[in-house]
């Protein structure tokens, strides 16, 4: 029978319930709900994700598509919101690459416009916080969504409050807080909420914690 080190028992033991809880949650880094997609943490160059097409009556056009494995979850949010007499309108979910290089190409058009004393790389720098450069998009990812209205008045809505209210009971966070703009590198979009799933949804708003630093916090964590 092998022999129990009673060091090795003090260490577990001292493990308390809310360390073993973020144990358990740090198994999911590697899972494609938590994928972290930024600057720094592009999408490979041939991604692909399998989509469903969103329901037609929370879409604002047809056929918008969302990642298939958590489709239902944005049917069910849009659902009890309209349980609630909130509408919550999907104006844009899953985008192709060359969708996605589009509007960051256009938001430079209008970045040099607006500052025309800039260099090319100050343009792009700026144009990169509204608009994600091609292959560091959520959207991309096909877990984003934005709802409603691109306007910073979407946080004076009632959508907005429903959705800060209930979005993690589905599993979606906002992904872009004000406060977070330095580690983000985007602009505050209370419109973009982004599908984690439900514990993660509720931990992260726990802590108050971006996706960055969330997936910095449960690293320490992981075995």
């Amino acid at each position: 029978t092998p022999q129990t080190n009673s060091s090795d028992v003090a260490s577990v033991s001292s493990i308390s319930e809310e360390e073993k809880a973020l144990m358990a949650l740090a198994e999911d880094l590697d899972s494609w709900n938590l994928t972290l997609i930024n600057r720094s943490h592009p999408l490979p160059d041939q991604f692909s994700v399998k989509t469903a097409t969103i329901a037609a009556s929370y879409a604002r056009d047809n056929g918008m598509v969302y990642d298939a494995r958590a489709v239902s979850n944005l049917n069910a949010m849009c659902a009890a919101a309209e349980a609630d007499g909130v509408t919550l309108l999907v104006i844009s979910s899953f985008r192709t690459r060359a969708k996605q290089t589009s509007l960051y190409n256009n938001q430079i058009n209008k970045m040099r416009a607006r500052y025309p004393n800039l260099s090319q790389s100050e343009i792009e720098a700026k144009a990169g916080t509204v608009s994600a450069y091609p292959g560091t998009s959520e959207h991309e990812l096909g877990l984003a969504i934005d709802f409603n209205s691109v306007e910073e008045t979407f946080d004076k809505t009632e959508q907005f409050r429903w959705l800060q209210a209930h979005a993690e009971e589905y599993g979606f966070v906002m992904r872009y807080a004000k406060e977070k703009e330095s580690i983000t590198g985007i602009i505050y979009e209370p419109w973009h909420y982004r599908y984690v799933g439900e514990k993660h949804a509720k931990k992260i708003n726990d802590l108050g914690f971006c996706l960055e630093e969330y997936v910095e916090y449960l690293e320490k964590y992981s075995k």
